[in-house]
């Protein structure tokens, strides 16, 4: 000290101890956690918002000045050191009181020498104590007396730790406060908790609640609330999906601070639905590789036939099983079903649903590669393949559908195309869908997705890729020849001499009383007011019209009663203004009350349910379909606004009052279309197929058209028997279906890879020959010029013969 140097000062043993405790361990606990997520996947979360990973870096921070303070005796810091010291004994307390039920396994850990990391809270606690009891020493020391050193000082230090912890945990606490009110006994106070959510709710922690492992372990307040009656994860999915629109499968799992997702991957990864029949969530690895659409259009003969070819890839490390549920166009029926083995090409076999479904589980149990078709509500199908192979294995399928036309107007068709509804693989930004359709007959798309060609003389042809989305919003106008009245198809399944017939019917409705609106309050109806509003100006002024307004907040789904019902066109416009669309509504009470209102006056009645996509089933429709299994009920026209699934309406597959309303344009133009036709100011027209032999048409010159007309008759014609409600028909039903290779509400189709699997299940597949197909142009040429060869052979010969076989 005599040349004027500051000696250095030793660090003692206690103050090792006090870096290492109260700034290393818990600078390492609190950076390995934040990146590995080791805790949070194993037991619970510490960290869950970015405000506890502030908290908790704090305190490293804040040791270290406090030890600094300590170490140099500076008193000029004591204040600051005071207050810092405080924060951090709240902030210790509290998260050593969370890993107290670990301290026995940390000890036990310890003999192994892996168990500091649990003890970092308990050791920064013991260190904060120690520092404490130094700053106190320091500032007796201090020329002025510090409030930040004295024991009220902690006092208000630990005061607010815990207003902070308070607003930190505020959200996770109201939203487990809005649960407990959403899962009430009473419809009253589950309305309030709805509301409640949406105003005051944190999303993240309401979807977390959605899975087996659920919560904020910080959350003691919420968790006191809760601890008698908890929220199970099935009763958190319904709310999530009152409150939001969204179903907890197709919503992303919320993010961990610092990367990564609240629940292990392994959970995330497991696939609930497997070989079940839902589609379920999306599944991390499995994508579609690619698409293909190949379809054929007789616009006069009113049919056409697509084939959809896909492969779907898996990139995780597990085997999976890809599902999808798909929309068929109105009316048609999956008539083929391929599956590609080690690149051969392998066909289906029909059978009852059952017994196909139980094939296919039990092939699934056994890793092997099957594939199941079966219909999963009106002109919808659910399509499920097994296993896609992981790290980077490749399933191919291809599903062949008998499509009718729609009439638009006597010379003119529409095509629609499939689309996806529901889909547990993702689809790559890249992957589009390739669309080629041909036909003899001019081809006009709606949308500019498709661009048009002539490849050659009489053959037209449309082509495009096509996003997953333009799928169901770019149908096809198909043209005809207004004096195709009717046609016939030979029919392959019934022997020589049997045929389809084919006839278009002008139809229009009988005078209609009263028309019943129902309208889905869900959040995603919003963006259709105004649609719907126009659309109500093509109903006359004076027209008897009642409009039921599904209730998102759920206040009155008991019965029905007290649902907002507007009288007239011009109270139902002002009402649909001021309609509240939020989450997701039931809207199984407003179908139950518009049945009611359109029951109460004699005569036609309609109902027209202008709907999003039903997600979730809220309740058991068990109460509509006692109404419609009387007879003389009114009708239902579903009017879906937008792609997805409709669990109410494929509740309601067997009713066949329920008519599915087919979008070819804006909601504005299909509903004006709708209202004109059902109250007989525009007339509809309509296919009608019939079965019988050539001598049952003494006089048949009509057109023939391709044998896809036999397959639409029986798809009809099983739809009849099942309509009738009587069981015993119902095996008439089947045997017909599988006669005719058809997938329907009482028949499957499933491809198995072995003969031995196929005879075990008591199945064979369909001969290669018997499928449908869609022939290449250059194939149809190559069979042409064959044809008039082979007429050409037969015809040499036979005048050889009558020329007694001399030759020239």
């Amino acid at each position: 000290a005599m040349d004027g140097q500051v000696p250095k000062r030793r660090v003692t043993g206690q103050q090792k101890f006090l870096l290492f405790a109260g700034v290393i361990m818990p600078a390492i606990s609190i950076t390995t956690e934040a990146t590995t997520h080791m805790c949070a996947e194993s037991l619970f979360d510490p960290i869950p918002t970015t405000w506890h990973l502030l908290m908790v870096i704090f305190v490293p921070l804040a040791q270290l000045h406090v030890w600094f303070t300590i170490r140099r005796g500076a008193t000029e810091r004591l204040t600051l050191a005071g207050w810092a010291n405080a924060l951090t004994i709240g902030i210790s307390l509290f998260y050593s009181f969370l890993y107290l039920p670990l301290l026995p396994i940390a000890a036990l850990m310890l003999l192994f020498g892996i168990g500091l990391l649990p003890l970092a809270p308990l050791l920064s606690l013991v260190a904060s104590l120690v520092m404490r009891h130094k700053l106190s020493e320091l500032g007796s020391r201090a020329p002025q007396k510090s409030l930040a050193v004295t024991k009220r000082g902690v006092f208000i230090g630990l005061a607010a730790v815990v207003v902070l912890l308070g607003l930190i945990e505020l959200p996770a606490t109201l939203t487990r406060y809005g649960l407990q009110m959403a899962t009430s006994g009473s419809p009253v106070e589950r309305a309030e908790g709805v509301r409640f959510l949406r105003k005051y709710g944190n999303e993240s922690y309401l979807l977390l609640n959605c899975y087996y492992r659920t919560g904020w372990p910080t959350d003691f307040i919420g968790y006191l609330l809760s601890e008698k009656d908890p929220v199970s994860p099935v009763e958190a999915r319904e709310v999530y999906y009152r409150v939001t629109g969204e179903t907890f499968g197709t919503s992303a799992p919320p993010r961990r601070v610092g990367g990564g997702n609240f629940l292990p991957e392994d959970e995330l990864e497991f696939d609930e639905e497997q070989g079940g029949m839902q589609v379920g969530a999306r599944l991390r690895g499995l994508s579609l590789r690619s698409s293909t659409i190949d379809a054929s259009a007789d616009g006069d003969g009113g049919v056409g036939y697509m084939q959809w070819t896909m492969s779907f890839r898996n990139d995780s490390a597990a085997q999976r099983e890809a599902r999808a549920e798909i929309q068929l166009p109105p009316g048609a029926v999956v008539s083929r079903l391929t599956l590609w083995v080690n690149g051969e090409e392998r066909e289906a076999a029909f059978a009852g649903r059952a017994k196909v479904r139980q094939a296919y589980q039990s092939i699934v149990n056994q890793r092997r590669d099957p594939v199941l078709v079966t219909t999963t509500g009106r002109d919808r199908i659910l399509v499920q393949c097994f296993p896609v192979q992981p790290n980077g294995g490749v399933m191919k399928i291809r599903i062949g559908v008998s499509v009718p036309l729609l009439l638009d107007y006597r010379t003119r068709a529409l095509m629609l195309l499939p689309h996806f509804n529901q889909r547990n693989f993702r689809i790559p930004d890249d992957v589009r869908h390739s669309v080629w359709i041909e036909s003899k007959n001019a081809l006009i798309p709606k949308y500019p997705a498709l661009v048009g060609g002539q490849p050659s003389r009489g053959v037209y042809a449309l082509r495009g890729e096509l996003r997953d989305q333009q799928l169901a919003t770019s149908p096809v106008n198909v043209a005809r020849r207004d004096s195709t009245e009717q046609v016939w198809g030979r029919n392959p399944f019934e022997g020589s001499g049997h045929i389809v017939q084919q006839v278009v019917e002008e139809r229009r409705h009988k005078h209609l009383n009263r028309i019943v609106l129902v309208i889905d309050t869900s959040e995603s109806m919003r963006q259709f007011t105004q649609e719907i509003q126009l659309s109500l100006q093509a109903l006359s002024i004076d027209f008897d019209v009642k409009t039921v307004f599904a209730d998102s907040n759920s206040r009155y789904e008991a019965y029905a009663k007290g649902l907002t019902v507007a009288s007239g066109r011009e109270e139902s416009v002002a009402a649909l203004g001021m309609a509240d669309f939020a989450g997701g509504a039931d809207n199984v009470p407003a179908l139950v009350k518009a049945w009611e209102l359109a029951a109460e006056k004699p005569g036609h009645n309609v109902i027209v349910w202008i709907h999003g996509p039903q997600l979730l089933q809220l309740e058991p429709v068990d109460r509509l379909k006692q109404r419609w299994e009387r007879p003389h009920g009114p009708l239902l026209y579903s009017v879906q606004t937008k792609p997805g699934p409709d669990e109410i309406e494929k509740s309601l597959d067997a009713v066949q009052e329920v008519k599915r309303v087919p979008r070819v344009g804006g909601l504005q133009k299909d509903l004006a279309n709708l209202f004109a036709q059902i109250t007989g100011e525009m007339p509809s027209f309509e296919f009608v197929r019939t079965s019988g032999k050539v001598e049952e048409y003494p006089q048949f010159f009509a057109t023939e058209t391709s044998d896809h007309l036999a397959r639409l008759w029986a798809r009809d014609e099983v739809v009849r028997l099942l309509s009738t409600r009587d069981e015993s028909l119902t095996e008439a039903a089947t045997m017909l279906a599988v006669r005719y290779q058809l997938v329907t509400p009482v028949s499957g189709a499933v491809v198995l890879e072995t003969a031995e699997q196929y005879k075990a299940a008591g199945l064979q597949p369909v001969d290669a020959g018997t499928v449908p197909t869609i022939p290449e142009p250059e194939m149809l040429i190559l069979l042409v010029i064959m044809g008039i060869f082979m007429v050409w052979v037969v015809y040499q010969k036979n005048r050889r013969s009558g020329n007694g076989g001399c030759t020239v």
